[in-house]
């Protein structure tokens, strides 16, 4: 039983199905291992004193409908409906659609 193989577009040789790469075109290099420099300092990701501790987040007290009326005025919403002539047109279309049927 042979494995699966394709042809490499660059050197045409054949590459194994599920490999890194064709190994003539793209040697292997030697890996370096990273350091971790979180674990290796022993100091947390995160600090607990911040320099962003007072940047001006609203307050618990924060009224959100004084907020609406400031930013987008007191004007009243406009109603949005459907005007009266189109509820007289579809009362006519069902009607005549009744009468269709009905005749």
């Amino acid at each position: 039983m042979s494995a699966d193989t394709y042809l490499c577009p660059g050197c045409d040789k054949e590459v194994l199905v599920g490999s890194r790469g064709c190994p003539h075109c793209n040697p292997p290099s030697k890996r370096r291992k990273r350091r971790r420099a979180a674990a290796s300092s022993g100091k947390p990701g995160w600090k607990s004193g911040s320099v962003h501790d007072g940047i001006d987040l609203p307050d618990e007290d924060f009224d959100y409908d004084a907020y609406v009326a400031r930013e987008f005025g007191i004007k009243p919403h406009k109603r949005i409906g459907i005007a009266w002539y189109w509820w007289v047109t579809a009362i006519a279309l069902v009607g005549l659609m009744v009468w269709g049927v009905l005749r």
